[in-house]
Protein backbone atom coordinates (compact mmCIF):
# COMPACT_ATOMS: atom_id res chain seq x y z
CA UNK A 1 0.00 0.00 0.00
CA UNK A 2 1.34 3.43 -0.98
CA UNK A 3 0.40 6.24 1.33
CA UNK A 4 0.56 10.02 1.03
CA UNK A 5 3.70 11.89 2.06
CA UNK A 6 4.33 15.61 1.75
CA UNK A 7 7.46 17.66 2.28
CA UNK A 8 8.63 21.15 3.11
CA UNK A 9 11.29 22.80 0.96
CA UNK A 10 12.98 25.72 2.74
CA UNK A 11 16.25 25.74 0.85
CA UNK A 12 16.51 25.30 -2.89
CA UNK A 13 18.89 22.99 -4.73
CA UNK A 14 17.59 21.86 -8.13
CA UNK A 15 14.13 20.87 -9.33
CA UNK A 16 15.66 17.57 -10.41
CA UNK A 17 16.43 16.70 -6.79
CA UNK A 18 12.91 17.47 -5.64
CA UNK A 19 11.19 15.69 -8.50
CA UNK A 20 13.24 12.54 -7.98
CA UNK A 21 12.60 12.66 -4.25
CA UNK A 22 8.87 12.90 -4.90
CA UNK A 23 8.94 9.96 -7.27
CA UNK A 24 11.20 7.79 -5.11
CA UNK A 25 9.39 8.37 -1.82
CA UNK A 26 5.81 8.92 -3.00
CA UNK A 27 5.55 12.58 -2.00
CA UNK A 28 2.20 13.89 -3.18
CA UNK A 29 2.50 17.53 -2.10
CA UNK A 30 5.34 20.03 -1.88
CA UNK A 31 5.36 23.09 0.37
CA UNK A 32 7.62 25.49 -1.51
CA UNK A 33 9.03 28.50 0.34
CA UNK A 34 8.64 31.88 -1.38
CA UNK A 35 10.24 33.88 1.42
CA UNK A 36 9.23 36.36 4.10
CA UNK A 37 6.95 39.07 2.70
CA UNK A 38 8.53 41.98 4.58
CA UNK A 39 12.08 40.81 3.84
CA UNK A 40 11.56 40.70 0.09
CA UNK A 41 8.97 43.46 -0.20
CA UNK A 42 11.26 46.30 -1.26
CA UNK A 43 13.04 44.52 -4.08
CA UNK A 44 10.46 42.05 -5.35
CA UNK A 45 6.92 41.91 -4.04
CA UNK A 46 6.25 45.63 -4.23
CA UNK A 47 6.87 45.30 -7.99
CA UNK A 48 4.70 42.23 -8.34
CA UNK A 49 7.61 39.79 -8.66
CA UNK A 50 8.58 36.61 -6.87
CA UNK A 51 12.02 36.59 -5.33
CA UNK A 52 14.73 35.78 -7.87
CA UNK A 53 17.45 35.12 -5.34
CA UNK A 54 17.28 34.78 -1.61
CA UNK A 55 16.31 32.12 0.89
CA UNK A 56 15.73 29.45 -1.73
CA UNK A 57 18.16 30.57 -4.39
CA UNK A 58 17.30 31.28 -8.01
CA UNK A 59 14.18 29.58 -9.24
CA UNK A 60 11.66 29.77 -12.09
CA UNK A 61 8.52 29.07 -10.09
CA UNK A 62 6.20 28.57 -13.04
CA UNK A 63 8.44 25.99 -14.72
CA UNK A 64 9.19 24.11 -11.52
CA UNK A 65 5.56 23.97 -10.37
CA UNK A 66 4.52 22.79 -13.83
CA UNK A 67 7.06 19.96 -13.56
CA UNK A 68 5.60 19.00 -10.19
CA UNK A 69 2.07 19.19 -11.57
CA UNK A 70 3.10 16.89 -14.40
CA UNK A 71 3.99 14.12 -11.93
CA UNK A 72 0.75 14.71 -9.98
CA UNK A 73 2.37 16.50 -7.06
CA UNK A 74 0.29 19.23 -5.42
CA UNK A 75 1.95 22.52 -4.50
CA UNK A 76 1.41 24.96 -1.68
CA UNK A 77 3.52 28.11 -1.59
CA UNK A 78 4.85 28.98 1.87
CA UNK A 79 5.29 32.48 3.27
CA UNK A 80 4.95 34.56 6.43
CA UNK A 81 4.43 38.27 6.98
CA UNK A 82 7.44 39.29 9.08
CA UNK A 83 10.31 37.68 10.96
CA UNK A 84 8.74 39.03 14.13
CA UNK A 85 5.61 36.87 14.08
CA UNK A 86 3.76 39.42 16.21
CA UNK A 87 4.40 42.30 13.82
CA UNK A 88 1.27 42.85 11.72
CA UNK A 89 2.12 46.47 10.89
CA UNK A 90 2.32 45.75 7.18
CA UNK A 91 -0.50 43.24 6.99
CA UNK A 92 -1.88 44.93 3.86
CA UNK A 93 1.13 43.56 1.98
CA UNK A 94 -0.36 40.08 2.10
CA UNK A 95 -2.95 41.27 -0.43
CA UNK A 96 -0.26 42.00 -3.03
CA UNK A 97 1.53 38.68 -2.52
CA UNK A 98 -1.72 36.69 -2.48
CA UNK A 99 -2.83 38.30 -5.75
CA UNK A 100 0.57 37.43 -7.24
CA UNK A 101 0.06 33.80 -6.21
CA UNK A 102 -3.48 33.88 -7.62
CA UNK A 103 -2.14 35.11 -10.96
CA UNK A 104 0.50 32.36 -11.04
CA UNK A 105 -2.27 29.86 -10.27
CA UNK A 106 -3.90 30.71 -13.61
CA UNK A 107 -0.85 29.11 -15.29
CA UNK A 108 -0.04 26.23 -12.93
CA UNK A 109 -1.89 24.35 -10.20
CA UNK A 110 -1.39 25.76 -6.70
CA UNK A 111 -3.49 24.28 -3.91
CA UNK A 112 -3.10 27.06 -1.35
CA UNK A 113 -0.95 29.84 0.06
CA UNK A 114 0.45 28.40 3.27
CA UNK A 115 1.37 30.75 6.14
CA UNK A 116 4.04 29.49 8.50
CA UNK A 117 2.84 32.18 10.87
CA UNK A 118 2.89 31.78 14.62
CA UNK A 119 2.13 34.51 17.15
CA UNK A 120 1.72 35.20 20.84
CA UNK A 121 -1.67 35.28 22.55
CA UNK A 122 -1.71 39.09 22.24
CA UNK A 123 -1.80 38.84 18.43
CA UNK A 124 -4.45 36.16 17.85
CA UNK A 125 -6.99 38.74 16.63
CA UNK A 126 -4.51 40.07 14.08
CA UNK A 127 -3.67 36.54 12.93
CA UNK A 128 -7.31 35.61 12.38
CA UNK A 129 -8.02 38.85 10.50
CA UNK A 130 -4.98 38.30 8.28
CA UNK A 131 -6.18 34.82 7.34
CA UNK A 132 -9.62 36.16 6.51
CA UNK A 133 -8.25 38.79 4.09
CA UNK A 134 -5.96 36.24 2.42
CA UNK A 135 -8.71 33.66 2.08
CA UNK A 136 -10.94 36.20 0.34
CA UNK A 137 -8.39 36.29 -2.49
CA UNK A 138 -6.95 32.76 -2.59
CA UNK A 139 -7.29 29.57 -0.51
CA UNK A 140 -5.16 29.89 2.60
CA UNK A 141 -3.48 27.22 4.69
CA UNK A 142 -2.77 27.96 8.35
CA UNK A 143 -0.06 26.56 10.59
CA UNK A 144 -1.18 25.25 13.99
CA UNK A 145 0.99 25.19 17.10
CA UNK A 146 0.49 22.15 19.37
CA UNK A 147 -0.26 24.42 22.33
CA UNK A 148 -3.23 25.86 20.45
CA UNK A 149 -5.01 22.47 20.46
CA UNK A 150 -5.93 22.98 24.13
CA UNK A 151 -6.15 26.79 24.08
CA UNK A 152 -9.73 27.79 24.80
CA UNK A 153 -10.69 30.80 22.71
CA UNK A 154 -12.66 32.22 25.64
CA UNK A 155 -9.37 32.68 27.49
CA UNK A 156 -8.32 35.18 24.83
CA UNK A 157 -11.41 37.36 24.91
CA UNK A 158 -9.60 40.21 26.67
CA UNK A 159 -7.00 40.25 23.88
CA UNK A 160 -9.56 41.18 21.21
CA UNK A 161 -9.94 44.91 20.63
CA UNK A 162 -12.87 44.20 18.34
CA UNK A 163 -15.38 42.38 20.53
CA UNK A 164 -17.87 42.00 17.69
CA UNK A 165 -15.16 40.13 15.82
CA UNK A 166 -14.57 37.94 18.86
CA UNK A 167 -18.30 37.18 19.09
CA UNK A 168 -18.28 35.99 15.48
CA UNK A 169 -16.40 32.95 16.81
CA UNK A 170 -18.93 32.20 19.56
CA UNK A 171 -19.35 28.70 18.12
CA UNK A 172 -15.62 27.95 18.45
CA UNK A 173 -14.17 26.14 21.44
CA UNK A 174 -10.46 26.55 20.77
CA UNK A 175 -8.10 28.74 18.77
CA UNK A 176 -7.79 25.84 16.33
CA UNK A 177 -11.57 25.83 15.85
CA UNK A 178 -11.40 29.53 14.96
CA UNK A 179 -8.55 28.93 12.51
CA UNK A 180 -10.40 26.06 10.86
CA UNK A 181 -13.59 28.06 10.63
CA UNK A 182 -11.98 30.71 8.40
CA UNK A 183 -9.37 28.72 6.44
CA UNK A 184 -9.61 25.92 3.90
CA UNK A 185 -6.51 24.04 4.99
CA UNK A 186 -4.53 23.70 8.20
CA UNK A 187 -1.35 21.94 9.20
CA UNK A 188 -0.41 20.93 12.74
CA UNK A 189 3.23 21.09 13.73
CA UNK A 190 3.09 17.75 15.57
CA UNK A 191 6.60 18.27 16.86
CA UNK A 192 7.95 16.17 19.72
CA UNK A 193 10.69 13.67 20.48
CA UNK A 194 8.20 11.14 21.81
CA UNK A 195 6.16 8.92 19.48
CA UNK A 196 3.18 8.83 21.85
CA UNK A 197 3.01 12.61 22.15
CA UNK A 198 3.27 13.06 18.38
CA UNK A 199 0.33 10.74 17.86
CA UNK A 200 -1.61 12.40 20.68
CA UNK A 201 -1.30 15.72 18.85
CA UNK A 202 -2.51 14.08 15.66
CA UNK A 203 -5.51 12.52 17.40
CA UNK A 204 -6.47 15.90 18.89
CA UNK A 205 -6.25 17.54 15.47
CA UNK A 206 -8.50 14.89 13.95
CA UNK A 207 -11.09 15.35 16.68
CA UNK A 208 -11.21 19.14 16.24
CA UNK A 209 -11.20 18.84 12.46
CA UNK A 210 -14.27 16.58 12.62
CA UNK A 211 -16.22 19.71 13.57
CA UNK A 212 -15.15 21.56 10.41
CA UNK A 213 -16.12 20.00 7.10
CA UNK A 214 -14.85 23.10 5.26
CA UNK A 215 -11.26 22.48 6.36
CA UNK A 216 -8.69 19.85 5.41
CA UNK A 217 -6.30 19.30 8.32
CA UNK A 218 -2.91 17.57 8.05
CA UNK A 219 0.04 16.81 10.32
CA UNK A 220 3.70 17.79 10.05
CA UNK A 221 6.47 15.88 11.81
CA UNK A 222 9.90 17.31 12.51
CA UNK A 223 12.91 15.13 11.68
CA UNK A 224 15.50 17.92 11.75
CA UNK A 225 19.05 17.04 12.69
CA UNK A 226 19.64 20.49 14.20
CA UNK A 227 16.11 21.05 15.53
CA UNK A 228 15.52 21.28 19.29
CA UNK A 229 15.83 17.77 20.69
CA UNK A 230 12.40 18.06 22.32
CA UNK A 231 10.76 18.69 18.93
CA UNK A 232 12.38 16.24 16.56
CA UNK A 233 12.11 12.53 15.87
CA UNK A 234 15.62 12.43 14.47
CA UNK A 235 17.02 10.63 17.50
CA UNK A 236 14.30 8.02 17.19
CA UNK A 237 15.61 7.33 13.70
CA UNK A 238 19.16 6.94 15.02
CA UNK A 239 18.00 4.51 17.71
CA UNK A 240 15.91 2.27 15.47
CA UNK A 241 15.40 3.25 11.85
CA UNK A 242 12.91 0.45 11.14
CA UNK A 243 10.72 1.53 14.04
CA UNK A 244 10.97 5.13 12.87
CA UNK A 245 9.91 4.36 9.30
CA UNK A 246 7.11 2.09 10.50
CA UNK A 247 5.82 4.89 12.73
CA UNK A 248 5.92 7.44 9.91
CA UNK A 249 4.15 5.04 7.58
CA UNK A 250 1.50 4.02 10.12
CA UNK A 251 0.74 7.61 11.05
CA UNK A 252 0.45 8.57 7.40
CA UNK A 253 -2.14 5.83 6.91
CA UNK A 254 -4.06 6.51 10.12
CA UNK A 255 -4.19 10.27 9.65
CA UNK A 256 -4.52 10.49 5.87
CA UNK A 257 -0.99 11.50 4.97
CA UNK A 258 1.88 13.17 6.75
CA UNK A 259 4.23 16.06 5.97
CA UNK A 260 7.99 15.75 6.48
CA UNK A 261 9.75 18.88 7.73
CA UNK A 262 11.95 19.49 5.95
CA UNK A 263 13.58 18.36 2.69
CA UNK A 264 17.28 18.71 3.51
CA UNK A 265 17.14 16.87 6.83
CA UNK A 266 14.93 14.14 5.41
CA UNK A 267 17.53 13.58 2.69
CA UNK A 268 20.38 13.54 5.21
CA UNK A 269 18.44 11.26 7.56
CA UNK A 270 18.00 8.80 4.70
CA UNK A 271 21.41 8.96 3.07
CA UNK A 272 23.81 10.34 5.71
CA UNK A 273 24.89 13.22 3.49
CA UNK A 274 23.57 16.72 2.90
CA UNK A 275 21.95 17.29 -0.49
CA UNK A 276 24.07 19.26 -2.90
CA UNK A 277 23.31 20.15 -6.48
CA UNK A 278 26.72 18.79 -7.48
CA UNK A 279 26.01 15.39 -5.93
CA UNK A 280 23.75 13.16 -8.04
CA UNK A 281 20.53 12.13 -6.37
CA UNK A 282 21.29 8.88 -4.55
CA UNK A 283 17.97 7.17 -4.00
CA UNK A 284 17.99 3.54 -3.01
CA UNK A 285 17.70 2.11 0.48
CA UNK A 286 18.25 4.23 3.62
CA UNK A 287 21.66 3.95 5.21
CA UNK A 288 22.75 3.51 8.82
CA UNK A 289 24.42 6.80 9.68
CA UNK A 290 27.25 6.84 12.21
Amino acid sequence: MITSFKMYIWEYFTPDYIIKMCQEHHFTRVYLNIGCIDTFWKYYYIDGKFIARGEIGSLDYETFIKQLNDINVEVELVTFLAKDFNDFTNVDRVDTVTKLVKELATKVKIKALHFDQECSRDSIENLLKMYIRVNEIFPVSAIIRPSWLNSQLSNYKDKFKDQDFYESFSDCETIVDALMKITKYSDLMAYNENYDKVEKYMAQLKEINSRHTNNEAKNIIEIGINAPTTDTLHQRYIEDKDKFFNFVYNMSVKYDGITIHHYEDWYETLYCIEPDENIPYDGGEPKNCN
